[in-house]
């Protein structure tokens, strides 16, 4: 098990996983950090991750639950699931329709799967 503090609260993850039009990646948290992206699996080192932690938190700080646009039917669909080790789940999920900072949320992620994946 592996502990965040976060502002006062100490964050015990199980998984991340961000999914955006049938792509996705997961970040599975036990023993060892370990990244799945692309069908290849990787093993993140604890510096890197709470590094990428650190600044997601401040992303999603002040996100709403849903982000959906009606009136676009035919939009991107998106969801990030926060699954932590005492069963409680955060999911923030999308459909044509994004927080304010959306961009900075996908240059966080692309950031942290090329350095895991090409360091």
């Amino acid at each position: 098990m592996i502990y965040f503090l976060y502002g006062d609260n100490m964050i015990d993850l199980k998984s991340i996983v961000y999914e955006r039009n049938h792509n996705s990646f997961t970040i599975s948290i036990d023993n060892e950090i370990k990244i799945k992206y692309n069908e290849i699996s990787k093993t993140v080192n604890d510096k890197l991750f709470f590094h990428y932690l650190n600044f997601l938190y401040r992303i999603i700080d002040d996100w709403q639950k849903e982000y959906i646009d009606i009136k676009n039917i035919d939009g991107d669909d998106w969801k990030l699931t926060i699954t932590y080790t005492n069963g409680n789940i955060k999911e923030y999920y999308g459909n044509a329709s994004f927080p304010y900072n959306f961009e900075a949320f996908e240059r966080l992620n692309q950031e942290f799967i090329e350095e895991v994946y090409h360091g």
